[in-house]
């Protein structure tokens, strides 16, 4: 099967992780709202959020496989977000320090024919990660040297932030960079994607 795949994202990092599986997609960032619901946890939001982006794109692209992600983290009861400057990166590690992150990584992939919708699919990813304690130096010199400050959490697991963490608990390390690829390749499979042959 040769598909025409999108991505309904303007991420950089989902179509880094989508590059690693050799696969040939285009961009197309999804016009919703991503404000949370009154009394929404960070798990309902991220897979709320995956649906629509999808499904906001399939409306526009027939004979496609959409492919739409979210990703929520918290820590300490409190919702992690991309920093921005290097101050708040700063802060939002020094309280995150020696404490246990969570984050939840949500896919929604729609199979469109020329009539429309024909399938929808839902995954969701929950990794777990126990920060070290940090020092203020420790903390300065990570965001000096890896600058996360688009990063939600202010890491880059990919890069030295892996050095944060004394422990990782997740079913697929590839989605704490923002797309699930061992969950996106079992969906592929299952709309008859042939990885040998693209």
């Amino acid at each position: 099967m040769t598909a025409n795949i999108i991505l309904a994202s303007a991420s950089s990092y989902r179509a880094a992780s989508l590059r690693r599986l050799n696969l040939s997609f285009k961009q197309h960032p999804p016009q919703i709202n991503e404000t949370p619901q009154p009394n929404e946890n960070p798990r309902k939001l991220a897979s709320r959020l995956a649906e629509e982006k999808a499904l906001s794109v399939a409306t526009e692209h027939s004979t496609s496989i959409v492919i739409g992600c979210d990703q929520t983290g918290t820590c300490n009861g409190q919702l992690l977000h991309k920093p921005g400057t290097k101050a708040a990166a700063i802060q939002q590690l020094s309280g995150m320090s020696g404490r246990t992150a969570t984050f939840y990584t949500a896919m929604t992939v729609v199979n469109t024919d020329q009539n429309g919708i024909v399938d929808v699919f839902h995954d969701l990813d929950t990794t777990q990660l126990q920060l070290r304690d940090l020092s203020p130096s420790d903390i300065k010199a990570y965001v000096d040297a890896d600058l996360p400050l688009d990063c939600a959490g202010s890491f880059k697991i990919e890069a030295l932030g892996i050095t944060l963490f004394s422990e990782v608990k997740t079913l697929d390390p590839s989605a704490l960079q923002g797309i699930s690829l061992i969950q996106l390749t079992n969906r592929l499979k299952q709309l008859g994607y042939n990885f040998s042959r693209q």
